[in-house]
């Protein structure tokens, strides 16, 4: 990817009919940093990117680029089928034990959980744009996730609110400390539709599982089912959800 960016930027500066001299001039940063660029044999700054964006007049192509290029570089191997697979999905029912879904967590709670990596980081906001394309959106999410402290106070009242405001487009779902089934202790997972065919993706503290198998996919939502029987309703879900965000609240 650095060097899709390096020909890019190149590609559009020779368009723009300047040396690397007058770029330099023109966007404030040196000559030596352009050519390091341009050869790939440095990846730009953010800043970079959106400055030759601007005065090269590329409609932030080089951002969107560098976007792309930090996502795939933040992203293992084993994980890319499943978002491959997420991104297109029509249809999404997750449930998360122990955190906020990745899909709904706020951007300062996500950088807590990923210890700061501002590439991991981009590369979770990025999956969130599944959700802006119509997708249906079912999440089953375990008391501990409202409950369990990532950073400070502040930071969790926010993300509460988040979800509280995502159930006007979203079925969202707690399922409390006192049901009456073990299930959901086993782990987090989703089942997701794609062009009629089903997948499920089980997770895991160190790696997550793609299946289609049809054997996994019927024990699964057949476990789907007994968990949501166990959630509040979507009225006691958001309850529940003003409730706790009131409590980091007054802890903040």
């Amino acid at each position: 990817m650095i060097e899709l960016f390096a020909g890019e930027l190149r590609r559009a500066r020779e368009q723009a009919q300047m040396t690397r001299e007058q770029l330099a001039q023109r966007s404030a940063f040196s000559i030596s940093l352009i050519e390091k660029v341009e050869t790939g044999q440095r990846l730009p700054s953010e800043q970079f990117a959106e400055a030759m964006d601007a005065v090269l007049e590329t409609g932030g192509l080089l951002s969107r680029i560098r976007q792309f290029a930090m996502t795939q570089k933040a992203t293992p191997e084993w994980l890319r089928s499943w978002l491959d697979v997420e991104q297109q999905a029509e249809r999404i029912l997750c449930f998360e034990l122990s955190f906020v879904p990745g899909l709904l967590q706020t951007e300062e709670y996500a950088r807590e959980l990923l210890h700061g990596d501002e590439a991991k980081l981009a590369a979770r906001m990025e999956r969130q744009s599944v959700l802006e394309r119509g997708t249906s959106y079912v999440a089953l999410i375990d008391e501990r996730s409202l409950r369990y402290p990532v950073g400070d106070p502040s930071i969790m009242a926010k993300q509460l609110e988040h979800l509280i405001t995502a159930t006007e487009r979203f079925v969202i779902q707690v399922i409390p400390f006192g049901c009456d089934t073990y299930l959901h202790l086993d782990g987090s997972f989703s089942l997701v539709t794609l062009n009629g065919r089903e997948y499920v993706y089980i997770d895991s503290a160190v790696q997550g599982v793609l299946f289609d198998n049809a054997e996994l996919i019927h024990q699964t939502k057949e476990r789907w089912d007994r968990i949501r029987a166990e959630a509040l309703s979507r009225k006691q879900s958001i309850a529940l959800m003003r409730e706790v965000a009131e409590e980091w609240n007054s802890k903040a």
